[in-house]
C-alpha cells in the first residue's frame, strides 16, 4: 500500500510504497522522511507547514518542518 512521506529538512510530500530514497535533498545531505499515512479518502491539512494529505486514518503528526507536530 502506498504512503504519504514528508522530508523534515526540505518539506517535500510524496507518495511511495516503501521507504523512499534518502539522498538528493537540496536543503540538507539527506532527506529525513516520516511516514505520514497511507493513502485513504480523508483529507488533512497541516496548519503548521500546509502539507495536504489524504489518509486512511488521523495522520503521524512528528516531525513537521515548520514545528515539533504537525497540527
Amino acid at each position: 500500500m502506498a504512503s504519504f512521506y514528508q522530508c523534515k529538512h526540505c518539506e517535500a510530500l510524496i507518495t511511495s510504497g516503501s521507504s523512499p530514497n534518502t539522498s538528493g535533498c537540496p536543503k540538507s545531505s539527506f532527506h529525513n522522511w516520516t511516514k505520514i499515512g497511507d493513502i485513504g479518502g480523508t483529507n488533512y491539512l497541516c496548519k503548521n507547514c500546509g502539507a495536504l494529505v489524504q489518509t486512511s486514518s488521523s495522520p503521524n503528526t512528528s516531525n513537521c518542518p515548520n514545528s515539533s507536530f504537525h497540527s
